[in-house]
Formats: structure tokens, sequence, C-alpha cells
């Protein structure tokens, strides 16, 4: 081979390798982008809207609902129990179910701080909203009413949250409610005789139809002189909504 072949065989090479490198990369990348399209035509719509649009509500608490008129009327007017002033500035509404943990980490960490700090302030309305798939909870909610027939229903509703934990797993609460109904002194013949009779079972289900009928899917769900409040929240959540009220009616 001569120099000027050799020469001419180098400078082939030369363009050849940088020609394949730029066809290798173009080929790359329109392999990324069908692929990117596959990924992108698969993706659910919910999540291609998000893709585009971000999410408005990440991060930033919804408004609450309020209630007036007629529907505020009726949470407001019946009730399993209530206690506190009638004219007490701030009306707190709750819908609740004795099975429910979310119902039980409330008055475990809040139920108690409220009455503490605003206690003269508060009237307070409880409302019975048995969730279907809580075996126990329509039973709990009847034996409440059945011990507020002997005028000790908060009573027993401080003891069938204390001793939550003690029943809820249990597949007859028979034998602990007949015990919670002797230590609240209770008259053991005719609290039984309440219960077995199912004289507030349809009391029961009435309060949860009226729930439905206000847009309660859930328990604990709250209503603060009207203002919606879902969930096991923190004391913070109720104080700023309690303070924003007692400022507005001065």
């Amino acid at each position: 081979m001569t120099n000027k072949q050799a020469d001419k065989e180098t400078k082939t090479i030369n363009l050849t390798v940088p020609i394949v490198f730029i066809l290798a990369l173009a080929a790359a990348f329109l392999l990324g982008l069908s692929w990117k399209q596959i990924k992108s035509q698969n993706k659910p719509t919910a999540e291609l809207k998000i893709e585009k649009k971000g999410n408005p509500t990440a991060g930033t608490a919804k408004k609450p609902t309020v209630l007036s008129g007629q529907a505020l009327t009726q949470i407001e007017s019946g009730g399993a129990a209530v206690k506190g002033k009638k004219d007490a500035p701030i009306t707190i509404v709750e819908f609740s179910d004795y099975e429910c943990p979310f119902c039980k980490r409330y008055v475990d960490q809040t139920y108690a701080k409220l009455w503490q700090d605003y206690g003269s302030k508060i009237r307070y309305i409880f409302h019975d909203f048995p969730l279907g798939f809580h075996k126990h909870a329509q039973k709990m909610a009847e034996a409440a009413r059945c011990a507020g027939s002997q005028d000790k229903y908060w009573q027993m509703h401080d003891m069938l949250f204390a001793k939550h934990d003690e029943w809820v797993e249990k597949s007859s609460v028979d034998a602990s409610l007949t015990a919670y109904a002797k230590k609240l002194g209770l008259n053991k013949a005719k609290f039984n005789q309440c219960l077995s009779s199912g004289k507030y079972k349809q009391a029961v289900k009435d309060d949860a139809a009226l729930g439905q009928k206000v847009g309660v899917s859930g328990t604990p769900t709250f209503f603060i002189n009207g203002k919606k409040l879902v969930g096991a929240q923190p004391f913070s959540a109720f104080k700023a909504i309690i303070d924003q009220q007692l400022s507005a009616s001065k």
C-alpha cells in the first residue's frame, strides 16, 4: 500500500466515525421520543392533567362548608345529647361513631382541651353516625342513649371511648356494657331492658340519615357555628375557627 492510499483510508475512517456517531445519536433520540409518546398515551387522564396544569389544591386547605338556615337548625335542635349553655356563642355539633378509631383519637387528644379552654362558651351537640362496617357502632350508640335515659349519657360517652380498645375487637359487647353500666351506677334492669328492646334503634338511624342529608360522609365530622370540619383534627384547627367566631360576635 502506498503512502497516498494509506492517507486516503485514514481520512475515510476519520470521516466515517463522526457520521456513524451522529447517526447513532439521532437514532437514540428518535427511540427516546417514541418511548415518551408511548408512556404518555398510557397515562391516566387525571395524571396527564396534573402534569399539564399542576395541582392547584396541593398544600392548601379547602375552605370549610358552611351550613345555614333549616339544615343548621335541624342539626342544632336534636341529637343524642346536648351540654353547655343554650345561649353560648359557640355551638359545636359532632357526628360520631363509638367504634371509629379517629373519633377516639379526637376524644383523647382534643375534646377535653376544648372544654378546658372554652367550656363556658360552648354548647355541644352529639349526633350518632354509626358506620355500616363497624359491627358494634349501632349498639354502642343505643347503649349511650339508654344511659342517657338515666341522666348518664355523657358518662357513658366517656366510658365507651376510654374503654374503646377493650371492647372493639370482641365478638359480643354485652358483658362489657353490663360492666360499664354497673360502674356508672345505672339501674341494671332498666338499662338492659332499654337496650334489648331496641328503644333507640330508629333514633340512631334517623340521626345518621340527618348526617347524610347535611353532607356527612365519615366520622368524626363537626359543624362549628355551621362551619364544617372533618376528621380527627388537632386542637389548633378548632381553635382557629372558634377564635374567629368569637371575634366576629363582638
